[in-house]
């Protein structure tokens, strides 16, 4: 009887941790990605800088505010040269998202190099809008 209990004891402890195991990786083994919600309203993006390590998956989960928007991440960092391998890597190529009023859009990309990135809204949003007044800052660090 004993035995007994000692191994569903013992079974119950393995499965657990085979759960908890595979709460922790994606379907294909890899780490989780960095999820960061944005929130794009009149002239902001909220948060407007974000951090993430090198090497790291990171999905963005965007939203607005109030009206449509759009978001658009610089592939390469400030000072690169734009002609040799993007330090973000998509899986789905982009130009851009644009996200309609009371919606959620999901950007997933892979964070490959060190260095700042742009982020701009692409969408006229409102009189006197600017992309120079809508904008954040990516820093990918090592």
């Amino acid at each position: 009887m004993r035995t007994l209990v000692y191994a569903l004891l013992i079974l119950v402890l393995a499965s657990l941790s085979v759960a908890l195991i595979a709460q922790t990786q994606d379907s294909d083994g890899a780490a989780p990605a960095h999820v960061i919600a944005i929130v794009a309203k009149t002239f902001e993006f909220v948060p407007n800088e974000i951090h993430v390590k090198m090497g790291e998956k990171v999905q963005i989960k965007l939203r607005t505010a109030d009206r449509a928007h759009g978001l658009k991440l610089n592939i390469y960092p400030e000072g690169a040269s734009e002609d040799g391998n993007p330090g973000l890597i998509f899986g789905h190529p982009q130009d851009e998202a644009k996200i309609e009023k009371d919606k959620e859009r999901v950007i997933e990309f892979v964070a490959a190099r060190p260095g700042t990135y742009d982020l701009t809204c692409s969408v006229r949003c409102s009189m006197g809008h600017g992309h120079d007044r809508m904008t954040g800052k990516l820093f990918v660090e090592e």
